[in-house]
């Protein structure tokens, strides 16, 4: 009878060993992100396991060494799982990411009675007059929704003009998409404390990039086909779906077939046409205003190129993301301290997520100012690729996975994602990450963001565009190019 219960009991845990084990192997199959040759090694290991144990159990002597065994094995797998999914759940919500963000704002100012929107159903609200003039219209309705009638507007041709007839007071209210925050801040420094909101409106809108892809995009042998990622850094923090002018704008030119990446630097202030602006030239900062579609239309008139997928990451994604690898090894090349506090030395400095914000911050110390700030952003993105192609990476993997959650997406689906970790582990190749920039001189000028002053700009020197499109074109063919980073080796 003893042993009879003993052999009961001995199926109990090979019948749950056996339903983990194929749950678990689904998984790997599923998820897609492990090279075939570990996958069957891991499979023949797990079969091995199971029939040990099972001949284990049914043995009269070792069936306490069967059981302990399954109990590890069981356990060992629901924490692999766990960490497999994690992994794959997180790369799943920041792909595939076709939504922005746009939040409105009702404003008064500070020293007026109002307090909500209510309260202000009878003032005239100032609103732009053609810029965004959906969302604005969106808005109103809104509004006119919750106070049970339409308010009294006034058009202005921009933000400089509507925000100074509020402080002149010929409107007692008006209407702004927050994404323009900034640049109203850099005119009127005292727009924070000056103002107050009444109410908000948030406005989700289909990101429109126009997939490149051909028919068989999930057919392993174009998984070295070269492509085109733009890079956009977004100057807030929280969420990274709001709209907000792009302070980072890098084209990532990736060719796995030869192992090559190329970084091209377009300055913030870069004075050249948006996508829609009929010709009418503004900062490339501000084309992130309307959201990443347009950074990336106007990006590939300027290079001639198709990006086939964009990233986008803000302040405190980079934070996260330097923190979740354990730091980082980036490259300065100059000795500088940051307006932020930290120092740095010439050569390669280990930094942590607040270290890496201030370095890619910095502009003022610099002789060529926000030219430098976009080759240290270079440096940044080396060393995070550096070590996120590493095998160190393993040891924080969850953690890593979390922090890119919230702070990080891109239009890439995730089965693509998954094919190139499956590719990078299987091949483990040796990347060469070259960097170039464009430059241009300073001049002041209008732009289509903001008509009614002068604005410092960069207009772009014809030559180092030129120079820019060739060089990406012979990435894309499969063509060495010259290293011009004057990097040491950080192992000597």
């Amino acid at each position: 009878m003893s042993n009879l219960l003993k052999k009961k009991l001995g199926f109990v845990f090979i019948l749950l060993q056996f339903l983990l084990t194929v749950g678990f192997i689904g998984l790997l199959l599923y998820v897609d992100m492990i090279p075939d040759k570990y996958l069957l090694l891991g499979v023949l290991a797990l079969i091995f396991v199971m029939l040990y144990t099972f001949f284990s159990q049914m043995s009269g002597r070792l069936y306490i060494v069967g059981r302990v065994l399954s109990v590890f094995f069981c356990i060992v797998m629901i924490i692999g799982a766990g960490y497999v999914w994690r992994g794959y759940s997180a790369i799943d919500t920041m792909s595939a990411a076709n939504v922005k963000v746009d939040e409105l704002s009702a404003v008064v100012l500070a020293s007026d009675t109002a307090e909500t929107i209510d309260d202000a159903r009878d003032y005239e609200f100032g609103i732009i007059e053609t810029i965004g003039r959906d969302y604005t219209d969106s808005m109103l309705a809104s509004i006119k929704e919750s106070v049970g009638k339409d308010v009294t507007t006034k058009t202005y041709e921009n933000t400089d003009a509507l925000v100074k007839a509020l402080y002149d007071k010929e409107v007692r209210a008006i209407i702004f998409n927050e994404a323009f925050r900034e640049t109203i801040t850099d005119n009127y420094k005292d727009f924070e404390t000056a103002t107050k909101v009444l109410g908000n409106h948030k406005i989700e809108t289909v990101i429109e990039v126009e997939e490149k892809e051909d028919e068989e995009e999930e057919d392993n042998s174009t998984i070295k086909k070269p492509f085109i990622m733009y890079i956009s850094g977004i100057d807030t923090y929280g969420s990274i779906k709001k709209t907000s002018r792009s302070d980072v704008n890098i084209i990532a030119v990736i060719n796995p077939e030869t192992s090559q990446i190329l970084l091209v630097n377009t300055p913030r202030d870069y004075y050249v046409p948006l996508s829609i602006s009929n010709g009418v030239c503004d900062k490339l900062t501000h084309a992130g205003i309307y959201g990443v579609d347009v950074s990336i239309k106007t990006l590939e008139e300027l290079y001639d190129i198709d990006v086939d997928y964009y990233v986008r990451v803000n302040f405190s994604g980079l934070k996260e993301i330097v923190n979740a690898l354990g730091g980082v090894s980036v490259y300065s090349d100059y000795d500088f301290t940051s307006d932020w506090g930290p120092s740095f030395k010439k050569g390669y400095n280990d930094v942590n997520g607040k270290e890496a914000l201030a370095f890619c911050r910095e502009r003022h110390h610099f002789k060529d100012g926000d030219n430098q700030r976009g080759r240290n952003h270079q440096h940044m993105i080396s060393a995070i690729l550096d070590k996120a192609t590493s095998p160190s990476v393993l040891s924080n993997f969850n953690k890593l996975m979390k922090s890119l959650e919230d702070s990080f997406e891109t239009n890439m689906k995730t089965k693509k994602i998954t094919k190139y970790v499956k590719y990078q582990m299987d091949e483990m190749p040796k990347w060469k990450i070259d960097s170039i920039s464009v430059d241009g001189y300073g001049t002041k000028a209008k732009t289509y963001s903001i008509t009614s002053n002068l604005q410092y700009v960069m207009k772009p020197n014809v030559d180092s565009v030129n120079t820019a499109r060739s060089t990406i074109k012979k990435v894309l063919n499969g063509e060495k190019i010259k290293s011009k980073n004057k990097k040491s080796d950080k192992n000597k």
